[in-house]
């Protein structure tokens, strides 16, 4: 079977061979307590799989929007930061706190942080990095994707979720949050971004 790409849709968009897609065995745990209000986790965000302890994370990453500041950062609608997270746009570059999150914009999210000496710049990937200081590295590191969506209830338990541990011809536009350089090396030539 060919992979054929339609139109997309805002839902169920194309992101890779569904018949050549290679699934870890097994379910992981997908820990929601550390995200934001999201309702639901879309099929292909970044994911940090444990398989000793079958713990899944969300690898937090989203795009940089026009329009910040040294102490606001406007980043694409639906991040799953959170306040309190340490983010970056450099890996070695400072990371600075979350403090607060506005959702109210239709186009995008706010994050208010402490100050950085240079706003960070629109287009550039920001990420959940391991703690504030001047030197950032990537609080987790992606090795997985996710393989369909779920719903997110910190009421009800947390979801199990499907690994994808390799994919061929991803489209990378579709994805659900931004993949950067870092992360397409730690998912390393399994994964083909296209």
């Amino acid at each position: 079977m060919d992979l054929i790409n339609g139109v997309k849709d805002p839902v169920n968009k194309i992101l890779w061979d569904e018949a050549k897609a290679d699934r870890a065995a097994g379910g992981f745990t997908l820990v929601s307590t550390v995200l934001s209000g999201l309702a639901y986790i879309l099929k292909g965000a970044p994911l940090n799989v444990d398989y000793d302890t079958r713990i899944a994370n969300i690898v937090k990453t989203s795009t940089v929007i026009t329009g910040g500041t040294t102490t606001k950062t406007r980043v694409s609608k639906g991040s799953a930061f959170k306040v309190g997270d340490a983010i970056s746009q450099t890996v070695g570059a400072i990371a600075v706190a979350v403090t607060a999150i506005d959702t109210a914009n239709a186009a995008y999210d706010e994050l208010t942080h402490l100050t950085v000496s240079t706003a960070f710049t629109a287009g550039n990937v920001v990420f959940e990095a391991d703690a504030v200081g001047a030197t950032s590295a990537y609080l987790l590191s992606a090795n997985a994707l996710l393989s369909d969506n779920v719903k997110v209830s910190t009421s009800t338990g947390s979801a199990t979720v499907t690994a994808i541990i390799g994919a061929l011809e991803i489209q990378e536009a579709n994805l659900p949050f931004p993949i950067s350089t870092a992360i397409k090396t730690a998912l390393t030539t399994r994964f083909q971004f296209i």
